[in-house]
């Protein structure tokens, strides 16, 4: 009978990547600016999409509502991010940067970029360029699954 081996599962290896990546992320963010990483995860998507939501933010920084919602105002606390009225929206608001974030979000970015580049770094450029496009496969079927799930 065959045997299925767990540490060969895409999803297991996956889980397995994304902690070690996670632990090395957090540690720099915590280092360089006394940040967790999901509030360092809130602060670049908030630079990136700026202004944003909170739904919106969890939503694009893969976080629970309330898990961004508290690093959120952990950020406001810190003076990295401003909350303002919603214009569209008169029960929500718009998350965007400060001044002082948007410093934080540009050391965060280069400190996210040189991860990336030394996690594939063990890869030529072919190799690169191969993951990449079937990675982003894999999401989009992953998101196509996760729809038919919702329906």
């Amino acid at each position: 009978m065959s045997k299925d081996h767990l540490d060969r599962l895409f999803t297991y290896r996956l889980h397995i990547l994304t902690k070690l990546a996670d632990r090395g992320t957090d540690a720099a963010y915590q280092d360089s600016f006394g940040l967790s990483l999901s509030e360092g995860r809130v602060l670049l998507t908030v630079g990136f999409f700026s202004p944003v939501s909170v739904k919106d933010l969890a939503a694009r920084a893969n976080l629970d509502k309330s898990q961004a919602s508290r690093s959120t105002e952990a950020l406001i606390k810190k003076g990295l991010l401003v909350k303002e009225p919603n214009q569209q929206d008169g029960r929500g608001v718009i998350i965007s940067l400060s001044g002082e974030g948007a410093a934080v979000y540009r050391k965060g970015m280069a400190i996210a970029s040189r991860r990336n580049e030394e996690l594939l770094s063990v890869l030529d450029d072919e190799e690169k360029n191969v993951f990449s496009r079937a990675l982003e496969k894999v999401i989009q079927q992953a998101q196509r699954l996760n729809e038919t799930a919702d329906d």
